[in-house]
């Protein structure tokens, strides 16, 4: 969303960017819950039986690496969702209205968070393509 909408959003007038990421960020949430159940899902039904929880081979650690990061991903994901995201739509200023400071340390949050988020999930990929 980063790499794509937010700097497209600045050919857009300035009182409709907030209405643009709300509608996008809402549908895009919707998306990204989807795709982590199916995640889960799938890594679940594809994890070899003994191998959940495993360390006694380095295939059982490297697993159970992916596992823990993408258990890390889900608890930040719930902490953007249902804390960070609450909170920017209470704090957004009237059209005309300067920012609140707390609305823009919220925003440092949110962007803090999804990178952690962007590192981990490409911590993930390289832990898959050494399987």
């Amino acid at each position: 969303m980063k790499l794509v909408l937010i700097p497209a959003l600045q050919a857009v007038e300035p009182a409709q960017r907030g209405r643009a990421m709300g509608v996008v960020a809402k549908r895009f949430t919707i998306v990204v819950w989807c795709c982590v159940a199916v995640l889960l899902v799938t890594g679940f039904a594809k994890t070899p039986s003994g191998f959940l929880l495993s360390t006694e081979s380095g295939y059982g650690q490297l697993l159970l690496a992916k596992h823990v990061m993408f258990a890390v991903m889900i608890v930040i994901g719930l902490v953007i969702t249902f804390v960070v995201a609450p909170r920017l739509r209470a704090l957004a200023p009237a059209p005309g209205s300067p920012p609140p400071a707390a609305l823009l340390a919220a925003e440092k949050r949110l962007e803090a968070l999804s990178a952690i988020n962007t590192v981990l999930g490409l911590a993930v990929l390289l832990v898959v393509a050494a399987f």
